[in-house]
């Protein structure tokens, strides 16, 4: 049996009295899409936080590709194959595509100048080859601030990508798209593991996409776990119906 690639156990998050996260375990296997949906204030972005370094974890330990990574630094949970992109655009607006996917590939070497080749020959930034795989081959000397707004966060995920990831944590990936551009994202993101074998952690309210791609489903309400399963287990949970989707929701 495949070892997981990530282990969040029992993983708990407080900021004085307020408790975030309560508890929490899942895993995410090598080659798998596993969503975090919930509603506003559940825990998401509070549990990405932690695992991404940003947060040290109250209670809990997160574990990466076997080693315990709980409350490392972000440029060290980076170094060792977690990436990260945001619900708002996180990019160089003023610079071009090109120079924004060449900076992500100098931060990534800056910050392990020694070893990134020697402990991770398949993370050889490819500029080029990213920007194929993106469609954005033909913006490379575009301003990437005069993108369209998704553009801009396909070039997100390309600073993502630079890093040379194994899982990538992606929030909110649909927010502030069109129907079309999220149709869009929906198969960037399965292309990303087919293609590129980059496992995938999401956190995202857009149902439809969420169902439609994930393979497993984390349900937070209030920082606590209230389901966990297939799409199909999920949207048939009655705790997830009452906390979340509601009687009357239907599923595109």
């Amino acid at each position: 049996m495949t070892a997981p690639l990530l282990v969040v156990d029992s993983l708990t998050r407080r900021f004085g009295g307020l408790v975030a996260a309560s508890d929490v375990s899942f895993t995410v296997a090598p080659g798998e899409i596993f969503g975090i949906i919930g509603p506003n204030g559940a825990g998401k972005t509070t549990l990405f936080n932690v695992i991404a370094g940003h947060y040290r974890p109250t209670a809990g330990r997160v574990s990466f590709e076997g080693k315990d990574i709980s409350g490392h630094a972000a440029d060290e949970v980076g170094r060792r194959g977690i990436a990260r992109t945001f619900q708002a655009v996180h990019i160089f607006k003023n610079e071009t595509v090109r120079a924004n996917l060449h900076r992500a590939a100098v931060l990534a070497r800056r910050h392990n100048p020694l070893t990134w080749l020697s402990r991770r020959p398949h993370a050889t930034p490819d500029l080029e080859g990213t920007a194929a795989f993106l469609g954005l081959d033909m913006l490379l000397d575009n301003v990437a601030g005069s993108l369209a707004y998704g553009l801009q966060k396909t070039v997100g995920v390309g600073l993502a990508m630079m890093v040379g990831p194994k899982l990538m944590l992606m929030d909110e990936p649909a927010a502030g798209l069109n129907p079309s551009e999220k149709i869009a994202a929906a198969a960037l993101i399965r292309r990303l593991r087919d293609e590129r074998g980059i496992s995938v952690l999401l956190v995202e309210h857009d149902m439809p996409l969420v169902m439609g791609i994930c393979d497993r489903i984390l349900v937070l309400n209030q920082g606590m776990p209230i389901a966990l399963g297939t799409p199909a287990d999920v949207k048939s949970d009655k705790s997830v119906i009452d906390a979340y989707l509601g009687e009357d929701y239907e599923f595109a």
